[in-house]
């Protein structure tokens, strides 16, 4: 029976390090050319070299009974001091056994952490052994590189952008050129809310290559430096967090959905499909995948459904048109006869062909197919539908059809829609479909958590002093919540700017009372008071638009303000202006919207008399009923 082995720990990054059932091995173990033949053996194929390549590689300059001499020394001091069985000769051959055997080459990314390959071994008498560790430093440098890539891109999805920035630094420090790194060192720095960092480590980076190989940056990683500094990627016009409130909790839901993104930009259809009650965050995980998208160059066309459109035919398919598709470069690539199918269903294409009525909803599929494939030849497009359940199902079939026929382009196609009742019915049959015919994946969202809660807080509850009163205040917005994240994020932004409302807020509940106590106010009156207290804020004008805003649908018209107010063209758009400095409407690239149909409530309940309500609803519906007459 063989004897059996001890421990056998091998570190080959760094210095190279052996240790014998957690201990020094003996002096002579640590000789360089043992040391050397051990690392060789360990790194071989199978871990085993024959005897012939072994002295070429170790003693060329002896002659072959020298040189066998020295291996059979070698080898002997080795098995004494790591076990006799631990080199095994067989034939020509020797093996290393690998019974308790620890080589950290196995574990590339930690190993490198240590160093550079055997490093400081040096066998000035061996220059082939000397040629083998250079490639191996060469190779497993570019291996690790990779892999420290794709954990990084890992950690961008996961919304870990420290880590994600900490592996792209690693790699730099392998290869200070390495363009993929720098391009996830600027992503992560990027959507981490440090543009001027990710701006300096551009140009360090373009310092670099100018002065070791008087070349400039590629054009991708220029024009991606480019996008960061004009900020043009958000799909807002004022960068805060009271419009973005951070994404907290669901980390296994945004890993995979950014995931997903990332597969659609580089080459891989998919569809994505989020369902949630109002408030749940459908559009803030849509705002999220949309500016990735466009940070890292890709087209955007964005539709959202009106209720009242819902019966229109292809009214869904007209809003993306305005929302980006009729901007998109590659759009003259498309099949004439492509657009003259889609000019049908959509005016603004007459200007580029005459229509050609439509034969069926698969035919408006196949003229979006042309469509896309042309746009995506140029850059990767995304087709994102908020409020999805209002889309008319023209639109959504002829996109779950196309959807069927775009496999290897780089699309993406992404509805938010309201979980359960018509987000169920052939209004969203694509969502039948993802996952089986259409490669893509369902994300369904429900309440945060109390920990996603408390997350939220100690993100934008600065203003607390103290852990005790954060904690107090989770547990308030937690209850009162019920995890809703709209209600959560309207209180804690609202409470952030009302300062007299702070207290109320973190006195609740009284110490040694439990969470069942009467409350100061309950959130529909604090959401009240906050709103008010903003309202205030605004001039006079301002507060005449935002009045009429509320009438209608979410989605701002401006001619119907100026309808309402009475007020000149010039002074809604001003109005508008300052209403989206203060936070109450978005701009998403074509329209203003209201940031939240609670805020709405509050300003018509609180800045309009039944008697006044009444007229604007009335003048509204006739200024509503003239429009519709005209188009």
């Amino acid at each position: 029976m063989p004897d059996q082995l001890p421990t056998l720990e091998l570190r080959c990054f760094g210095p190279p390090v052996i240790r014998i059932d957690g201990a020094e091995p003996p002096t002579d173990v640590l000789w360089r050319k043992n040391v050397a033949l051990l690392a060789y053996l360990a790194l071989s194929p199978d871990r085993t070299r024959s005897r012939e390549h072994l002295l070429g590689l170790l003693w060329p300059e002896k002659d072959q009974t020298k040189a066998r001499h020295s291996l059979n020394e070698a080898v002997r001091r080795l098995r004494s001091g790591l076990g006799t069985d631990r080199i095994r000769s067989k034939g020509d051959t020797l093996t290393l056994d690998d019974t308790a055997l620890s080589v950290d080459a196995d574990d590339l990314e930690r190993a490198l952490t240590r160093g550079d390959f055997l490093e400081g071994l040096t066998l000035d008498d061996a220059p082939a052994f000397e040629d083998w560790v250079m490639a191996e430093r060469g190779r497993h440098r570019t291996q690790a590189s990779s892999a420290l890539l794709r954990t990084g891109e890992r950690e961008l999805a996961a919304l870990r952008f420290a880590e994600a920035h900490e592996a792209a630094a690693r790699v730099l420090a392998l290869d200070p050129y390495s363009e993929p790194a720098a391009r996830l060192r600027m992503r992560a720095a990027t959507l981490a809310g440090d543009a001027a960092g990710a701006l300096r480590g551009f140009h360090e980076f373009a310092n670099r290559l100018e002065a070791e190989f008087a070349e400039d940056p590629s054009r991708e990683l220029t024009a991606l430096a480019e996008r960061i500094r004009n900020g043009r990627w958000r799909r807002r016009s004022v960068a805060s967090p009271d419009v973005d409130p951070p994404l907290v909790g669901r980390a296994a839901v945004h890993e995979e959905i950014f995931r997903l993104v990332g597969e659609a930009f580089r080459g891989a259809s998919r569809t994505a499909a989020v369902l949630g009650d109002s408030g749940s965050g459908k559009t803030r995980l849509l705002s999220e995948c949309v500016n990735r998208w466009q940070l890292d160059g890709g087209l955007l066309a964005v539709g959202r459904a009106l209720e009242q459109d819902r019966d229109a035919e292809w009214s869904t398919l007209r809003a993306l048109a305005r929302g980006g598709l009729l901007d998109a470069p590659g759009l003259a690539g498309t099949d004439p006869a492509a657009l003259a199918v889609l000019a049908s269903v959509i005016p603004e294409l007459c200007e580029r062909a005459d229509p050609s009525p439509a034969l069926d909803h698969a035919h408006v599929a196949t003229a979006l197919v042309s469509l896309i494939r042309a746009v995506a030849e140029e850059q990767p497009v995304a087709i994102v539908v908020d409020d999805g359940h209002w889309a008319d199902a023209s639109t959504l079939g002829a996109w779950q059809a196309a959807m069927g026929q775009l496999r290897d382009e780089p699309v993406l196609l992404a509805v938010a829609a309201a979980d359960g009742g018509t987000a169920q019915g052939s209004r969203i049959g694509l969502v039948g479909e993802i996952g089986r015919r259409l490669p893509g994946m369902i994300v369904r969202l429900g309440p945060l958590t109390e920990a996603d809660i408390t997350s939220l807080v100690m993100l934008l509850a600065d203003w607390c002093p103290d852990d005790e009163q954060r904690d107090r205040l989770a547990r308030r917005v937690w209850y009162e919540t019920s995890g809703n994240p709209l209600l959560a994020t309207t209180l804690l932004q609202g409470l952030r700017r009302v300062t007299a409302l702070r207290e109320d807020a973190t006195q609740w509940p009284p110490p040694r009372h439990t969470i069942d106590s009467a409350v100061p106010f309950d959130v529909p009156e604090l959401v009240r008071l906050m709103t008010i207290a903003r309202a205030n804020e605004l001039s006079e004008q301002g507060r005449h638009v935002l009045v009429a805003a509320t009438i209608g649908p979410r989605v701002i018209d401006p001619e119907a303000i100026v309808a309402l107010t009475e007020l000149d063209a010039a002074t809604v758009d001003r109005g508008l202006e300052e209403l989206e400095r203060h936070r109450f409407v978005v701009f998403d690239g074509d329209r203003f919207h209201l940031e939240a149909p609670i805020i709405a409530a509050v300003i018509r309940g609180e800045f309009l008399t039944p008697s006044r309500r009444k007229r604007f609803e009335t003048r509204f519906a006739e200024w509503s009923g003239a429009r519709t007459r005209l188009d």
